[in-house]
């Protein structure tokens, strides 16, 4: 999942929202982080792309990619489930999209100065692009994925992406649809669990 699910399914706190997006610029074990949230939001944040890179309908999403694309299909599926999840936001949250983005935005403004470079750099990004916001629309998942193509170390065909993205985003959707839930109880039974 790419940032917003991850901020979702962080839950209300400040600390686990900015820990969810940390779980993508802290390499090595989390003990070495200081914050005790940030270290269980980490440990959250690898257990979600574990169980959901392997879970079938993420793995049909990303075998319906052209050839070219599928080395990339992680990535981009990632952004199109974000998509699918801002697009109908009102079914996963009482909490309006723009409420919630700005509160993980104050979030991630409170911490920042104790975060990575890398990850700062991805903040300011975040916040100037309001990229979150942006993923409802199919031009903000091409914006997205033309951004990270820019970030990658070696040229890839994610800034050309755009329209065979933007083609296949009702297939993924129906594939969202019945995965996301799924993916909300994993979540919910490791919380419950003490995990």
């Amino acid at each position: 999942m790419n940032w917003l699910a991850h901020f979702y399914l962080a839950g209300p706190d400040p600390h686990a929202r900015v820990g969810a997006m940390l779980g993508d610029f802290h390499r090595g074990p989390v003990e070495t982080l200081a914050d005790v949230r940030w270290r269980a939001a980490v440990r959250e944040h690898r257990a979600i792309d574990v169980w959901t890179d392997a879970h079938p309908l993420v793995c049909a999403s990303r075998a319906r990619l052209p050839a070219p694309l599928r080395r990339y299909g992680g990535i981009i599926i990632d952004v199109a489930y974000d998509h699918c999840l801002a697009r109908d936001w009102a079914n996963w949250s009482a909490q309006s999209l723009p409420a919630f983005v700005g509160a993980v935005h104050a979030a991630l403004r409170a911490d920042y100065d104790r975060l990575p470079p890398r990850m700062q750099r991805s903040i300011d990004h975040l916040l100037q692009g309001r990229t979150l916001l942006s993923y409802r629309e199919p031009a903000g998942v091409a914006r997205a994925l033309a951004g990270i193509a820019t970030r990658l170390s070696r040229p890839s065909p994610l800034a050309a992406a755009g329209p065979a993205v933007t083609a296949l985003l009702p297939d993924w959707a129906g594939d969202f649809a019945v995965f996301f839930p799924e993916l909300v109880a994993f979540v919910a039974n490791r919380t419950d669990a003490g995990l």
